[in-house]
């Protein structure tokens, strides 16, 4: 038997907010927390949109403590333990668990190539150290590994393993892992690439984790919203109007440079500041007002 709930919904992957000497910047990681809460939108602290691999251990227990307390359980707040140590991943997550986050979030390690009995002993030793429901967090963009299938029904299978964040675009993932693990009262599928949104609602998906969320969370709820009324017409609408908004992001773009083009637009709501965590920088002043720019004209 598991031992949380199961969730739901839109799970926004927060960007963090630091002011240019890389601090965080507190008043808007608030602003953040509560554009979303307030719009039905619950959250994902320190994943890849948040920069976490960049991010100091204070500052990211921080950020987890002012979530908790903001969203004021209004909304799930998870919190990514990310580390190539492992130890250190399990002290992170049982932190934040105990700062009040709603589940803590298993990220593969990136620096060493591994096998499928590894990957599966390491998510087996951090169900094993945290104290709390773990979610798993699928990512080969950044990892370099997928995590294969039979991997993920072994660890669904262990009490605080509670679901599944995959950000894999392989194509037929999404259909197989519905396939697989969809419909299950105990083990919740969320899906991590935005544009996938709509086609994996419709196979049974529990919820989504779009980083444009940040900017625009009352969309994203009212797709969510629109794919459980089964009115798949207005979810396809809002899903065509937030790729063509998730395109001024990414637009021949690195990954970082996204995360900084994101936060650059943030800008329009007066949410969050341009500045990025080395090694990653922001975009120039007049980058910015061009993102800024198109996003306006978009609507």
């Amino acid at each position: 038997m598991k031992t949380s709930p199961k969730h739901r919904g839109v799970i926004v992957p927060l960007v963090t907010p630091v002011n240019a000497a890389g601090e965080l910047d507190e008043a808007a990681a608030a602003r953040l927390v509560d554009h979303l809460a307030s719009n039905g939108c619950g959250m994902l602290v320190l994943g890849t949109t948040g920069e976490v691999a960049s991010l100091p251990l204070a500052l990211r227990r921080r950020y987890v403590e002012i979530a908790v307390k903001t969203a004021a359980k209004r909304t799930p707040v998870f919190a990514c333990a990310a580390s190539n140590c492992v130890s250190d991943s399990i002290e992170a997550a049982n932190a934040y668990l105990a700062l009040g986050a709603d589940a803590a979030v298993g990220i593969l390690p990136n620096y060493f190539k591994l096998e499928p009995v590894e990957i599966q002993a390491y998510f087996e030793r951090l169900s094993d150290g945290i104290r709390g429901p773990l979610m798993v967090y699928n990512m080969p963009a950044t990892t370099g590994m997928s995590i294969p299938y039979d991997v993920i029904e072994a660890l669904s299978q262990r009490p605080n393993i509670t679901g599944l964040k995959d950000s894999e675009g392989t194509a037929g993932r999404r259909e197989e892992t519905a396939k697989r693990f969809g419909g299950r009262a105990d083990f919740s599928l969320f899906m991590g690439i935005a544009a996938h949104s709509v086609p994996a609602l419709r196979l049974g998906f529990d919820g989504l984790v779009p980083s444009s969320g940040n900017l625009y969370p009352e969309r994203w709820s009212s797709l969510f919203n629109a794919a459980e009324a089964g009115d798949w017409t207005a979810a396809e609408k809002l899903q065509q109007q937030l790729d063509t908004l998730g395109a001024v992001f990414q637009r021949n773009r690195t990954l970082g440079q996204s995360l900084a083009a994101l936060k650059a637009g943030l800008g329009l709501r007066s949410l969050c500041g341009a500045d990025m965590i080395p090694p990653l920088l922001p975009l120039s002043p007049a980058d910015q007002e061009a993102v800024r720019s198109e996003l306006r004209q978009l609507g």
